[in-house]
């Protein structure tokens, strides 16, 4: 019996679930711990847990205590909606006046809420700003980055998703009074404000080796910040036509390894101090919207750009201190991947979900489903809870049992 009983706990650990409560999972890297993955399948096509459609847009879907969040746009309004995680049941939804905003796109939603403890945190491209109850989805208070926090609007829309740290709510707005500010979640008001770059369309996300500091991939480049009053630690300078830095940067060690598309390429950036200086620079790693996702000395990404060239872009492996490629495969167009365990999983611009091993030794792609239609699907996958939450750009989101 005891011999049972630690059987049944170890298993419990080793499979343990995590919530994704934010753009990028739990710690903002696009990557899970969790070990409850089925990679092999044998021919079988994963269960459809529930389907719903959002309408248009490129939110991502978040998972917390229970219940899946995403929104989309129809008719002139976006919707964010909240759901059973496990039923697809709608508990609340959010519906607010927005603008459609096509611009060489579809157009919809753009930023991903979130979640933090009892309360949502929703932005809209447009610049609405949203706290509202988890529980009942009451609107708890709301302000405009551009109206209210003097901010400005990117081309493309605010597209960043708002970053919980130590008692702050902090994003991206732009405009030369503080192009990063931390808001009071209790109440909106603003805590500190800094930089004066203009927004960019990555989140801000906490280093997970100093806690204490915020990165920010702004229109300028890559800027460090003290999470404490905003004051600007270093900035590097990683300019691009048309002004889009989206990928979200990815830390390693003292270096963030940063990536654009329209000719820039990547930067290996390390910090010493207040100084920030390339080690290396690849124009062949060329991320337009995914972000790299790193295990071990290895970063994963996609290299391409969307439009009429979108079917050369190839899934790759970098070696992240010497910029050398491993390895590099063409098929999933410009799309999006997370990293779970040991694991890839890769969905495609046209929407074929793949499990790929996140090896530096070679490709190698275990299984592939169809699960979205439509052909800009640049929206990531999330994983939570052995549930895989697909979304669409045409509005369509699949959730999957892909547990073990």
């Amino acid at each position: 019996m005891i011999r049972l009983c630690l059987s049944f706990l170890l298993a419990s650990s080793i499979l343990r679930s995590e919530d994704w409560p934010s753009y990028g999972g739990p710690l903002g890297n696009h990557a899970s711990k969790e070990k409850s993955l089925r990679v092999d399948w044998n021919g079988e096509e994963p269960e459809i847990l529930w389907k719903k459609n959002i309408g248009l847009g490129f939110s991502s879907v978040i998972e917390h205590q229970g219940r899946a969040l995403c929104q989309g746009y129809a008719e002139g309004k976006n919707t964010l909606y909240c759901l059973d995680a496990k039923t697809g049941n709608v508990l609340w939804d959010l519906r607010y006046p927005c603008t459609k905003a096509p611009d060489y796109f579809q157009g919809g939603s753009r930023s991903t809420p979130t979640a933090f403890e009892d309360k949502i945190f929703l932005q809209s491209h447009e610049g609405d700003l949203y706290a509202l109850d988890l529980e009942s989805g009451k609107i708890l208070w709301s302000l405009n980055i551009v109206k209210d926090l003097e901010g400005e609007r990117p081309q493309w829309g605010f597209a960043g998703s708002p970053l919980m740290a130590d008692g702050k709510l902090i994003l991206q707005t732009g405009g030369n009074q503080g192009s990063l500010t931390a808001l009071d979640p209790e109440n909106g008001k603003p805590l500190w404000r800094s930089g004066a770059y203009d927004a960019g369309y990555a989140s801000p996300s906490r280093c997970p080796s100093k806690p204490e500091e915020i990165a920010v991939f702004n229109q300028f480049g890559l800027s460090i910040h003290r999470l404490q009053d905003g004051r600007e630690l270093g900035k590097y300078q990683h300019k691009t036509r048309y002004g889009i830095n989206a990928a979200q940067p990815l830390r390693h060690e003292n270096s963030f390894l940063i990536s654009s598309a329209y000719g820039k390429g990547a930067a290996l950036v390390r910090v010493d101090g207040g100084q920030m200086r390339a080690v290396w620079e690849s124009d062949s790693i060329s991320c337009q919207m995914a972000s790299l996702v790193r295990k071990g000395e290895f970063a994963f990404g996609i290299h391409g750009q969307a439009g009429p060239r979108s079917r050369y872009a190839t899934l790759f492996c970098v070696e992240i201190s010497t910029g050398k490629k491993r390895w590099e495969e063409k098929g999933y167009g410009v799309g999006s991947l997370i990293l779970i365990d040991e694991f890839l999983v890769v969905l495609s611009d046209e929407g074929t979900l793949a499990i790929v091993e996140a090896s530096e030794k070679g490709f190698n792609q275990l299984e592939s489903f169809q699960v979205l239609r439509g052909k800009t699907n640049w929206t990531p996958p999330t994983y939570a809870n052995g549930r895989m939450h697909c979304r669409g750009s045409e509005g369509q989101w699949v959730c999957l049992a892909m547990g073990k």
